[in-house]
């Protein structure tokens, strides 16, 4: 698993629960977008988002779209290890990528895609990516 994981600056753990299974007696598909909602935020953290030290924050990244690819069926009891890495910085979003790795499979078993658009509350208005927050990325992604 540490080689899988190796490429990822921020990791995600996740213990499946006997819950998340529907009657397909599989990981339901709505417990994946809430598993890539937890790796986003540990994103978030990492770059310094939500820090406790910083009082008010100029913009809030917006989640604008998401998508998830299934690849294997995930079942109770596993644990899902996400690497979520910054794929591509455009003028007005990024785009993350969340891969998921079943630790009973050994391998990978979905990968999300995610658009964070910066969003500026007092003007309840999306705007360009801040460049402060593309350092921010450049640092924490070694780039």
């Amino acid at each position: 698993m540490k080689e899988l994981l190796k490429e990822y600056k921020v990791i995600s753990t996740i213990k499946v629960q006997w819950g998340d299974m529907d009657a397909m007696q599989h990981v339901n598909n709505v417990v994946y977008v809430k598993w890539g909602e937890t790796a986003r935020i540990d994103y978030f953290f990492a770059l310094g988002l939500f820090s406790p030290e910083k009082k008010q924050i100029k913009f809030a990244p917006i989640l604008g779209f998401q998508s998830i690819k299934y690849i294997v069926p995930v079942i109770y009891p596993d644990k899902i290890y996400i690497g979520t890495k910054m794929e591509e910085i455009k003028t007005d979003r990024i785009i993350l990528k969340s891969f998921y790795y079943s630790e009973n499979l050994g391998k990978l078993v979905a990968i999300k895609t995610q658009e964070i658009i910066p969003f500026d509350y007092k003007t309840q208005m999306k705007i360009p990516v801040p460049k402060e927050l593309i350092l921010e990325i450049n640092n924490l992604e070694g780039l």
